[in-house]
């Protein structure tokens, strides 16, 4: 008997109104907001509420933060209220600036750390006053956060327990998501680069074949 198992999509870094409608006419499930200044795929608070504007229903939009200035996390609250889910890289300010908003936790690791420490610091997460309703799990690379194109330590993923859905991200392209998935079962995948040109635009048959791919079939 097979067994259909859809795992959610995030394509992040998303900075035109064109790429946006090529993920959502690709398939994905949520779109992500790069607020980090130092980042290639920085995206102005007025550029992203173009983009809102444009989009249709039933999209999520997630914003994304690196050592989060509590302004900034402020003013993007206030001026663009579509915003459904909040992502912290780094240093994460007081959950009480988002109030009644949803956050996902980011944890960054690489083979080098033990499985304990790994699991400690989930624990520490999901132990949060306000709990994440989800923890992404990326390549830590030194001085990046995020979008690295480098693969993480997916054995050493799946030996981990989640109290939260997880959120596989770091050097998934539409070539590997297929064994991401059956090693480390996730609930949802996040890509940046992994579906861009050589230009750092996103690419629309990249895209499509990442979703695509992304629903995997198996045997009961």
């Amino acid at each position: 008997m097979k067994k259909i198992k859809r795992v959610r999509v995030k394509i992040c870094g998303i900075k035109s109104v064109k790429d946006a409608l090529a993920a959502v006419d690709a398939g994905c499930d949520a779109i992500g907001f790069n607020f980090f200044p130092d980042s290639v795929r920085f995206i102005s608070i007025d550029k992203a509420i173009e983009i809102t504007k444009a989009l249709p229903p039933l999209i999520s939009l997630v914003a994304v933060f690196a050592n989060a200035d509590p302004t900034q996390v402020e003013e993007i609250i206030k001026k663009i209220p579509r915003i459904d889910y909040y992502q912290f890289h780094g240093s994460v300010p007081k959950l009480d600036i988002i109030k009644n908003k949803i956050w996902i936790a980011t944890l960054s690791i690489d083979e080098s750390m033990s499985l304990n420490l790994i699991q400690n610091k989930l624990d520490s997460i999901s132990n949060e006053k306000i709990p994440p309703a989800a923890i992404l799990v990326d390549t830590k690379i030194k001085g990046l956060f995020g979008g690295t194109g480098i693969p993480g330590p997916w054995e050493l993923i799946a030996r981990l327990k989640f109290n939260h859905p997880l959120i596989l991200a770091g050097g998934l392209t539409p070539f590997n998501l297929t064994r991401a998935i059956s090693i480390t079962n996730p609930y949802g995948v996040d890509v940046a680069s992994g579906v861009e040109n050589a230009s750092g635009e996103k690419c629309p048959i990249k895209m499509l074949d990442f979703v695509t791919n992304s629903i995997c079939t198996f045997s009961l």
